[in-house]
């Protein structure tokens, strides 16, 4: 069933470019609205009267429309990007070359008031259709917050004065002080740190969360800002005009891809919610209307093929939901453990109702969602401490699907059960393999655009009578092609209220990312939150960035659930990573995020190239994904019982991607004789390139799998 059309509330009727009244056309990329779909080639109408509006093509009527003296006009010369914004409609359109980019820009300045005084710090509030605008005038917020900063300097230096006289200045005035006038000086002066403290992380609030427009040119200094749980959307609603780069505030994710601010102030499109194609001729989703050429409908529907040595032509449509809710009833963990009490639970058998639909494998990969935007940037700088703090930013993101999981566990996979995830759009590809059988230990590997990353996990547990404690054993090492390699320590998770209450999942202790190289050293301190406290008190992470010498340099804060910032002065941070935003009804669907619900999928891209052994192909998995509980628990009693059989057997396992050396406790990628699964994976694909390689000729592709063990057949 086609969407409704979403219009602009000032938009005028549709119109056949012709009867316009045209100040300036052409043809650009513009963003779809839906996300992961990329550019289409789009025809930009602006109007004598300001109107921007656009088509498919000339001869075509127009779609949607913006009234440009009402909106929001940001701009990026180094990305040729300009970005429109009413509030219930948002352009994101990306010009062909630099010179249509600056006679866009020129034109639709014309159309742009003067910035009324006070509009610095005023935002305006709109409901989810945009038809209710409301002026919210921040100014006494900021004054208030700044006059507060001068009274604490103010006591800080009588503090100072009193602490300098050291004269019984207390005693003297009022004698029931006598003689203590050290120690009441001493708490006096405690307690001002700790106002100033709160006053420090109000000020970051006010600064991070609500958008405010400072400076003579015109440009945000804050990060982005979001009303989630009303669902409202916050937007400056003020044109940002300035001779260079302009950093733009997204009035709402619903409205389009969300944005982050990198180093320069610019733009950083998030990699999970967008992909850039430049396509032509391809329809919006969202704006089909039964008026529409046939060929265009099929144009909107056709999903790109990805090869596994190219990026792919066309978008890859990944599902949004599971195909059943959460199923299976939930059988009390703590009356399992009460069982196997001393028992390593990697060696208990539990029933189907403990999992969720994705393997360790697949649970591997949730770690590197944000990696090819991170690392990308990791590895393009050339200031240490930025690049040390992406590569925590990495490291901590890993942790932020996480965030509501809490009773359910990934399947245990297989011996020799693997997993691929290969994202070409943003040159990601990543493979694990269950290498060892007890305790189960998972080897995987990793790359991007600059970087690559090989590592090894498995996982202890403690039994605490309320929690469970989860430790994570095994090395990871990222590697940078300018040489620059890290190795990372990771902290405890915890499983909390086992007994009785609300059931969560806590990550405490320290994260270290280590510079082999030169030493420089990452700590990032995961609190533990208060159990009687709110929500607010958890998830909270607190790191310092130390120098070869073990000076501290830097410092970051954030939630591993949510965000990391790192300090760019005394006052201000410069946001680094942000969660992408949960599914609607996520935690009825096991707590998956965006990017989990398309790990156990089968898209057509990638479906011709599957090794046997993936996850994606074992039946009690997929039976239990479509909610047959009954049927997942007889398939994994027979699959799990068939492993045990060639173990019998005597048949001894030899990992196929991955190998040790000697003594060496590290699994390193590639096999002993030299096979790696994207070569094996590129021969699949019909890629020659790979046998050419190892010097041998040209072979058939459906063979390339052939000597993989038939692990899902009982």
């Amino acid at each position: 069933m086609p969407q409704p059309r979403r219009t602009d509330s000032n938009a005028h009727g549709r119109k056949a470019v012709k009867e316009l009244d045209v100040l300036h056309e052409g043809w650009v990329l513009k963003k779809k609205r839906k996300k992961m779909q990329g550019y289409a080639k789009r025809y930009l109408i602006l109007t004598k009267q300001g109107t921007l509006t656009y088509a498919l093509t000339p001869e075509k009527l127009t779609r949607d429309a913006i009234e440009i003296p009402h909106a929001s006009v940001t701009s990026s010369q180094r990305q040729g990007t300009l970005h429109v914004d009413s509030g219930s409609s948002v352009f994101h359109i990306k010009m062909l070359n630099p010179q249509d980019f600056n006679a866009w820009r020129a034109h639709l300045r014309s159309f742009i008031p003067e910035r009324e005084p006070g509009s610095a710090q005023r935002i305006y509030v709109a409901s989810d259709n945009g038809s209710d605008l409301q002026t919210v005038d921040l100014s006494p917020l900021f004054t208030a917050n700044e006059n507060v900063a001068k009274l604490i300097a103010e006591v800080q230096k009588k503090v100072g004065t009193l602490k300098e006289k050291g004269q019984p200045l207390l005693s003297s005035l009022l004698p029931v002080f006598e003689g203590q006038d050290g120690k009441i000086v001493a708490e006096l002066d405690s307690l001002v740190e700790s106002l100033a403290a709160e006053h420090l992380n109000l000020q970051h609030a006010l600064e991070t969360k609500i958008p405010k427009v400072g400076g003579p040119d015109g440009t945000m200094d804050t990060l982005k800002s979001r009303v989630a749980s009303s669902r409202m959307s916050i937007s400056s609603f003020h044109t940002t005009h300035t001779g260079g780069d302009a950093t733009f505030f997204d009035a709402d994710a619903a409205a389009g891809a969300e944005f982050g601010l990198d180093e320069d102030g610019e733009k950083q499109e998030s990699a999970d919610n967008s992909r850039i194609e430049e396509s032509s001729g391809a329809e919006d989703d969202d704006d089909d209307e039964s008026g529409e050429d046939e060929g265009d409908k099929k144009a909107a529907n056709t999903k790109g093929k990805a090869t596994a040595n190219a990026s792919t032509n066309g978008s890859v449509q990944y599902r949004k939901k599971l195909p059943a809710p959460v199923s299976g009833d939930e059988v009390s963990l703590f009356s399992m453990l009460k069982k196997n009490v001393g028992k390593d639970l990697s060696t208990v058998s539990f029933p189907v109702s403990f999992n969720c639909p994705l393997s360790l494998l697949q649970a591997a990969a949730e770690e590197y969602e944000y990696a090819p935007a991170l690392l990308e940037r990791a590895s393009k700088t050339q200031d240490w401490v930025e690049r040390i703090c992406l590569v925590g930013a990495f490291a901590v993101s890993g942790y932020a699907a996480s965030k509501l999981r809490a009773s359910r566990k990934p399947w245990n996979p297989l011996l020799g059960e693997t997993f691929e995830c290969v994202r070409e759009d943003q040159h990601l590809r990543f493979v694990a393999e269950k290498v060892v059988h007890q305790p189960p230990v998972v080897a995987t590997y990793a790359e991007g655009k600059g970087w690559r990353c090989h590592g090894w996990s498995a996982v202890k547990n403690k039994f605490w009578g309320k929690s469970l404690e989860l430790i994570p054993e095994g090395s990871l090492r990222l590697e940078l092609d300018d040489g620059d390699a890290f190795s990372f320590s990771k902290p405890s998770s915890f499983m909390r209220n086992l007994l009785a209450g609300n059931k969560y999942l806590e990550h405490v202790g320290e994260l270290t990312v280590t510079n082999e190289n030169t030493g420089q050293r990452l700590v990032l301190e995961f609190k533990e939150g208060n159990m009687w406290g709110s929500n607010s008190s958890r998830n909270l992470v607190h790191g310092e960035v130390y120098d070869e010498k073990g000076k501290s340099v830097s410092s970051l804060r954030g939630k591993w659930s949510d965000n990391l910032a790192i300090q760019k002065d005394k006052e201000n941070y410069q946001l680094l990573w942000e969660a992408a935003e949960m599914p609607p009804d996520a935690e009825k669907y096991y707590g998956f995020t965006y990017f989990a619900l398309s790990l156990n999928e089968i898209t057509k891209d990638v479906k011709p190239y599957l090794a046997p052994t993936d996850s994606r192909f074992r039946p009690d998995q997929r039976a239990f994904e479509e909610g047959k509980v009954d049927e997942a628990e007889e398939l994994k009693q027979k699959v799990e019982q068939a492993q045990r059989e060639r173990r019998k057997a005597g048949k001894s396992y030899e990992p196929r991607w991955f190998h040790k050396e000697d003594d060496d406790p590290e699994w390193k990628y590639g096999s002993k004789d030299g096979k790696t699964y994207f070569k094996s994976r590129a021969k699949a694909a019909g890629d020659s390139s790979a046998d050419k390689e190892e010097g041998k000729a040209a072979g058939d592709g459906k063979n390339v799998w052939s000597d993989c063990p038939n692990l899902f057949e009982p």
